[in-house]
């Protein structure tokens, strides 16, 4: 089924955190974990296989960063295209297995100075299409600005939909004080098809800021589970898988269509939210 259709009929458990489980499996904090698509295929291909496997219907592409920006770090930024085609490829293979939608990942820039911001853009998304992604999914965007050149462009490649994710502060609001409701409302001018927010804690502050549900704009929301302690050796999890499932209750009560897991949120935390939306569907 198309997947704005889909989300239309249904609440859809997507997946958690790919970077979580790749270093859990001993890889190293320092790696291009993007790269990892073309160096250890099978790896990327278990992590999304282990959110499959659980009950997630959406999978996100292992492309986060893969932008020419990003990936500038770790001298791959002449491999955007190869990078994002596997990321993609990997992940669609993975998908189709289970009946699962795709969605190709994109992140911010980061630190870019003297680029063409939506030149890198469309690099990256492009890359993405030609691999199989029929969902694009901005996530983890903090400047409404670059979102907007993000949006507009996969809205030049493709009509394909688009999903625009935000992260924000503990207050839900965007670093420079845009309320969530405002943020969206410009999403939506901007053709975003869906909204939400991602790598933020779920609080009672984040409840109250989601605005009422919108038939025609559905909210995704993918709150974290906990963040490294230890760099170089250990992840924290203080959200429990079953508290993390009593969250994602309460955020499709508040009217989320979409719903999965950020930082520190692997698959038993994925497990739990399953079990918690076929209780509240």
């Amino acid at each position: 089924m198309d997947f704005l259709a889909d989300l239309s009929h249904r609440l859809l458990p997507a997946d958690g955190a790919m970077g979580t489980e790749l270093f859990a499996a001993g890889v190293a904090r320092d790696r291009c974990l993007e790269a990892l698509c073309v160096s250890d295929p099978a790896l990327v291909r278990r992590v999304h296989r282990s959110y499959l496997e659980v009950g997630s219907r959406l999978v996100k592409t292992n492309s986060f960063g893969a932008n020419a920006v990003r990936l500038a770090a770790h001298g791959l930024e002449h491999r955007v295209s190869e990078i994002n085609w596997t990321a993609a490829q990997l992940a669609k293979e993975v998908a189709e297995e289970f009946g699962a939608h795709l969605a190709g990942s994109v992140g911010p820039l980061g630190a870019a100075s003297g680029v063409d911001r939506e030149a890198i853009f469309l690099e990256q998304i492009g890359a993405l299409l030609d691999g199989g992604a029929r969902v694009i999914l901005l996530e983890s965007f903090t400047d409404l600005e670059e979102i907007g050149l993000a949006l507009n462009a996969k809205h030049t490649l493709h009509h394909c939909p688009v999903i625009a994710s935000l992260a924000c502060r503990e207050d839900a609001r965007l670093r420079d004080g845009t309320t969530l409701a405002d943020a969206f409302a410009r999403l939506r001018e901007a053709g975003a098809d869906v909204v939400g927010v991602n790598c933020t804690a779920f609080t009672p502050a984040l409840l109250a800021a989601l605005p009422a549900p919108d038939p025609d704009l559905p909210l995704a929301v993918f709150p974290s589970a906990g963040l490294p302690i230890d760099r170089a050796k250990q992840l924290a999890y203080p959200v429990s898988p079953a508290q993390f499932g009593r969250d994602a209750a309460a955020l499709a009560r508040a009217g989320a269509r979409l719903l999965g897991g950020c930082c520190g949120a692997g698959p038993a935390h994925l497990a739990a939210l399953v079990a918690a939306l076929s209780q509240s569907a």
